[in-house]
């Protein structure tokens, strides 16, 4: 049961990613997957409950892929920079109007999405102290207070509405954003991180 569950959340991801959210369809769904209608409603009721239960279950997916970089990298900037391709990635695959229409027409669906962006402070927050730790932060920082700026500054500037209204890519905001962040580190700590990122 909980398998089938899952099978139908990540190929939804999939096709919510790949197509308009207003054209997705709990037909196209099943008909991808090879079962029937009825079989999606069983477990999700509503086509409103599915996208929420999608978007979750990717927001889970996606803390988790976080959690295991920092469990293979061992160098904080090196953490930052994966994290970033990370991001890179899964923003290549959605595009701005389709999160302007996921915020503008489901807006419970988006407060999940800001939930799990405010939720990766810890993560960030991680980071930035095995970057004091190793030498990287500039002295006097505190990384809880670096990684509390950083997600707020992420989350206002990573909305739909904002990137639209300034005519601002989602790649390009990443790009700029992130040379932001050699303003939290030293000399050492911004040349590595322009290294990795280049």
């Amino acid at each position: 049961m909980k398998k089938i569950k899952n099978i139908i959340l990540k190929q939804g991801f999939h096709s919510l990613s790949g197509a308009e959210v207003k054209s997705f369809t709990v037909e196209s769904l099943a008909e991808k997957l090879a079962i029937s209608k009825k079989t999606i409603y069983e477990y999700f009721p509503s086509k409103e409950i599915l996208i929420k239960r999608i978007v979750d279950y990717r927001m889970k997916s996606l803390i988790g892929e976080f959690k295991q970089i920092l469990n293979q990298e061992t160098d904080s900037i090196s953490q930052l920079s994966k994290i970033r391709e990370h991001n890179i990635k899964l923003v290549n695959k959605i595009s701005l109007q389709k999160l302007i229409y996921l915020k503008l027409r489901y807006p419970k669906i988006w407060e999940i999405i800001e939930e799990y962006r405010l939720d990766r402070k810890n993560i960030y927050n991680q980071i930035f102290t095995l970057a004091e730790e190793q030498g990287y932060l500039k002295k006097g920082l505190d990384p809880l207070v670096c990684a509390t700026i950083y997600m707020n500054i992420f989350n206002s500037i990573f909305q739909p509405d904002f990137m639209n209204d300034n005519n601002l890519s989602i790649r390009d905001t990443i790009e700029h954003f992130q040379y932001m962040i050699c303003g939290f580190f030293n000399d050492k700590g911004a040349d590595k991180y322009i290294r990795d990122k280049g």
